[in-house]
This record gives C-alpha cells, sequence and structure tokens, in this order.
C-alpha cells in the first residue's frame, strides 16, 4: 500500500467528513499533494512518511507535534 492509498484510507473515516475537513466523497480521490492547509492531515501525512521511513516512535510523536505547533 502506497503513502497516498494509506492517506486515503484514514481519511474514509467519517470523523473528517462530520468535522470539515474534507467532503464527503472527497477521500478516494484525494491526494498526497492535496490538504488545504488542514493541521490534523498535516500530522496524518508526516506519520506515514516518517513510518515508511522506518523512523522511531518518540521521534514521530516529535514531529507530528512540531507541525501542529506551527499550524495553531
Amino acid at each position: 500500500m502506497t503513502k497516498e492509498e494509506l492517506l486515503r484510507t484514514y481519511l474514509e473515516d467519517e470523523v473528517f467528513t462530520e468535522n470539515k475537513y474534507i467532503k464527503k466523497g472527497e477521500a478516494p480521490k484525494f491526494n498526497w499533494s492535496d490538504g488545504k492547509g488542514e493541521p490534523i492531515i498535516e500530522v496524518l501525512k508526516t506519520i506515514i512518511k516518517e513510518e515508511a521511513n522506518g523512523t522511531g516512535e518518540r521521534t514521530i510523536i516529535r514531529l507530528a507535534n512540531k507541525v501542529l505547533d506551527n499550524r495553531l
């Protein structure tokens, strides 16, 4: 499964449409370069990318927090 497919799988959860991070039906055609500046989507992308690179859990958590700090 590619990083983009994994991201789409997460985005198919209804919590993303209920909270208006994406529109209903948008998840299956969502591209890695999309995101519209939504912090939660950027955090997901960071986690997926770093997990694929074999980065350690603590480092991933630190990077995810850094993304949130920069976005909020």
